[in-house]
């Protein structure tokens, strides 16, 4: 476990974050965000002792770190951070065996129980097959892993690392932080990582940390961060990027459409968020409906700032609605159908689509809507939508 109190963390020329008061326990995994430059890396530093604090403290355990030895450091704490040390020509087990120093003698020899130990860490991240392979071999997702495996080596109960997802390509961050979270559940540590991913951050963490505006903010449930204002403060969502408490995703609305072709999407059940992307890429400015007010499609366009009709949810599509759809429907350029998802309470999106047929405005239509009996299309939409 690792706790602070009255910590405040910065160099010679003062604080940079003040007044820290956090609790990290074992069992957890712990995920730090925040802007550039807001002291992420400073904070991960001096809770792994590398750094001494500004004022206050920081326990690992029972113990203030600044009591401990280095050695003894080591033995508690596994630290990754970022960079890739100069270690190209050694093998992978020779580098894993390097997290073994706290434990040997100054010539660094390894007895049976080191080797034991270098061996579970990298049967734990996942690495053995890569035994005998050099360094220089591996990807930069394999060689995380190594370095992960080099910390595990050292059998620490605290393992704290510094953005360890930067450079690895989609499926090798996942990985990543699933292995972090893994380690933390299943062997008891505590986990602390910080990283600039936060869709990853909120599926994966089982408790966040914000650092903004001098200030460390801590949330047991990952996503009662996003109803806290301070959230959209520190990464600049405002009006043209948006975060969507629904998807976990982040938006951005392209106000640049003006005097462009306007596109009328019906959509709903989801069918329609890939289509209103499409066309905001090109500039197209876009308008959605009917929609009800409990639909993803519903949500996802609010994300991106589009003007949608809609309806109260589980609420039949009244005339009136219709009638507003209608009308925004025929100041539009074009139509786009998506194929929704055709009930009771949306059946009225057919006749929105059958005004838009007899209205002469080009429509586009997916191949699904023949089996809503409505297999007339009267024009092809202009605009090209791939891309």
């Amino acid at each position: 476990m690792i706790k602070t109190h009255k910590l405040s963390i910065g160099y010679s020329h003062g604080s940079i974050v003040s007044r820290i008061e956090v609790e990290l326990r074992s069992g957890e995994f712990t995920v730090v965000v925040g802007p550039n430059a807001s002291g992420k890396t400073t904070f991960l530093k001096t809770l792994a002792g590398l750094l001494k604090p500004v004022a206050g403290t920081v326990f690992l355990g029972e113990d203030d770190v600044k009591s401990l030895s280095a050695r003894s450091r080591a033995r508690r704490v596994g630290l990754v951070l970022t960079g890739r040390p100069e270690v190209t020509g050694m093998l992978v087990e020779e580098v894993v065996a390097l997290g073994r120093y706290p434990w040997t003698g100054p010539v660094h020899i390894l007895t049976t129980q080191d080797k034991q130990a270098v061996q579970q860490a990298m049967a734990k991240t996942g690495i053995t097959h890569l035994h005998g392979r050099k360094i220089s071999e591996l990807s930069d997702g394999q060689f995380q892993r190594v370095m992960i495996a080099r910390a595990l080596a050292q059998q620490p109960k605290i393992l704290i690392l510094d953005e360890p997802t930067t450079h690895l390509d989609t499926p090798s961050r996942v990985e990543i932080m699933m292995l972090l979270r893994r380690l933390a559940h299943d062997e008891n540590m505590t986990v602390v990582a910080s990283t600039h991913e936060l869709e990853l951050a909120f599926r994966f963490a089982d408790k966040l940390l914000l650092i903004s505006d001098n200030q460390v903010k801590s949330f047991e449930d990952p996503e009662e961060l996003i109803n806290d204002e301070t959230f959209y403060k520190a990464f600049g969502f405002n009006r043209k990027l948006s975060f969507s408490p629904l998807t976990l995703t982040a938006e951005f609305r392209d106000s640049s459409a003006h005097g462009k072709p306007i596109v009328f999407v019906i959509a709903g059940g989801g069918s329609g968020a890939k289509t209103y992307r499409k066309l905001l890429k090109k500039g197209i400015k876009v308008v959605t409906g009917v929609l009800h007010e409990n639909d993803i499609d519903h949500h996802i366009a609010t994300m991106l700032g589009l003007e949608a009709i809609s309806e109260k949810p589980f609420q039949d599509i009244s005339e009136g609605t219709l009638v507003k759809a209608v009308e925004k429907m025929l100041s539009c350029d074009a139509v786009i159908y998506t194929s929704p998802p055709i009930g009771e309470n949306n059946k009225r999106n057919l006749e929105l689509l059958q005004r838009a047929i007899q209205s002469n405005k080009p429509v586009y239509t997916a191949h699904e809507i023949e089996r809503h009996g409505l297999n007339i299309i009267k024009h092809e939409l202009s605009i090209q939508l791939t891309a």
